[in-house]
């Protein structure tokens, strides 16, 4: 599948790049279980024009979110355990992108409808810190690594916006609905609580654009 992506971009070098436009992105998504309450996602991909309104993307994307840290007192305040849960997942994605509206390049924007394909590689691990009562000064620690992979779909919907032009370069704004279980990962550590993230809502910035050989003179 990584070969695909190579390809994909491969090709935006050469003939087909007023076809093709390779991306990069930012996403960051709303949970409570996590730190701060976000998880977020760093991608790139590519957009290939079919027609106007169907331009099919790739892309490749990692994941990272850590968890609220878990700890133990006693009775005094006394820190006696410390529990850290991290995910990251690399997901490869197929999405099907829709275009509404602006065929005619006014620059007023478009709306994008995303539906999407996602297999997901996903890795949790855990960290316990616990007071070790013969020495101080070195903690007692365990970790914990565990990995699985799943298929999930999800649908975003965004607006776009033409920066140039000639549509070699464009900013959206999307609105994710994401369903991508990264509970899946940890739930097989060692804890107390059950963890899920589907249903959870993200928003996302892609840029959009095009090499370009410049011409001779």
């Amino acid at each position: 599948m990584k070969n695909i992506f190579t390809l994909f971009f491969l090709i935006s070098l050469g003939t087909y790049a007023q076809k093709i436009r390779p991306f990069v992105g930012v996403s960051a998504y709303i949970d409570t279980d996590f730190d701060g309450s976000l998880f977020g996602d760093l991608k790139m991909g590519a957009e290939y024009k079919l027609v106007y309104y169907l331009k099919p993307e790739i892309e490749i994307n990692y994941m990272f979110g850590a968890l609220e840290k878990l700890t133990d007192r006693d009775n005094t305040g006394l820190l006696l355990s410390e529990y850290s849960k991290k995910v990251s997942a690399v997901n490869y994605s197929f999405c099907p992108k829709i275009i509404l509206g602006n065929k005619n390049g006014d620059g007023t924007g478009y709306l994008q409808i995303l539906p999407k394909y996602t297999y997901s590689s996903i890795q949790a691990t855990g960290n316990r810190l616990s007071r070790n009562q013969g020495n101080l000064s070195k903690p007692l620690e365990e970790k914990e690594k565990v990995s699985t992979n799943q298929h999930s779909f999800g649908i975003g919907l965004g607006c776009a916006i033409d920066l140039t032009d000639d549509n070699s370069q464009s900013l959206a704004v999307n609105i994710y609905f994401n369903n991508i279980n990264y509970g899946s990962a940890l739930n097989m550590l060692k804890q107390d609580r059950k963890f899920k993230t589907q249903d959870v809502i993200g928003f996302g910035l892609n840029y959009y654009f095009v090499f370009k050989k410049k011409s001779r003179v």
